[in-house]
C-alpha cells in the first residue's frame, strides 16, 4: 500500500512552507518526517494514539531530527519519548533525520523494545540521538 495522492500533495506542500517559514519551518519537522517515510517505505500516513503508521499487523511510531545550525543532526540532541501515557502502542520504532532541504537524510528501524528498554520510565525527557543509533547502521533505501 501506498501513500495517498493527498498525502503526498500534504509533503510536498509541508516541505514548500516549511523552507518558506525558515526557523519557524521547524513545525512541520515531525510531520515531514513521517511523510517521508511513508513514501520511502511505501506505507499510507494513519496517525493514532501511540503510533503514526498501521501497516497490517505492524504500528509504526516515528521521531524526526532535523539539522538547523550545522551540517548534520546533532548526536546529543534529544527525541522525543517514543512510549506514550498508553505505553509502548507499537512495533515498530523508527528514527528519521531531515537534512536543511527537509529531504531524509537517514532513518533507522526499531524493534519496540530498543528504546522501551533505553528509555527511563520516570522521565519526560527522550533519548539522546546517540543512544538510540550507536549501535545500529541507517536504513538504505
Amino acid at each position: 500500500m501506498a501513500m495517498t495522492k493527498a498525502q503526498e500533495d500534504l509533503l510536498k506542500a509541508a516541505k514548500t512552507a516549511a523552507i518558506e517559514l525558515k526557523d519557524n519551518g521547524r513545525e512541520l519537522t515531525s510531520l515531514i518526517g513521517e511523510l517521508s517515510v511513508c513514501k520511502i517505505m511505501g506505507l499510507v500516513w494513519e496517525p493514532s494514539t501511540g503510533y503514526d503508521v498501521k501497516n497490517g499487523a505492524d504500528t509504526y511510531q516515528i521521531k524526526t531530527r532535523k539539522s538547523w545550525t550545522t551540517e548534520g543532526v546533532n548526536r546529543a540532541g534529544r527525541l522525543g519519548r517514543f512510549g506514550t501515557k498508553q505505553g509502548y502502542c507499537f512495533t515498530v520504532g523508527i528514527h528519521v533525520e531531515l537534512d536543511r532541504n527537509f529531504e531524509v537524510a537517514n532513518f533507522w528501524k526499531f524493534n519496540k523494545a530498543e528504546p522501551e528498554n533505553l528509555e527511563d520510565p520516570n522521565s519526560a525527557r527522550g533519548l539522546h540521538v546517540s543512544t538510540l543509533v550507536k549501535h545500529k547502521k541507517p536504513e538504505v533505501w
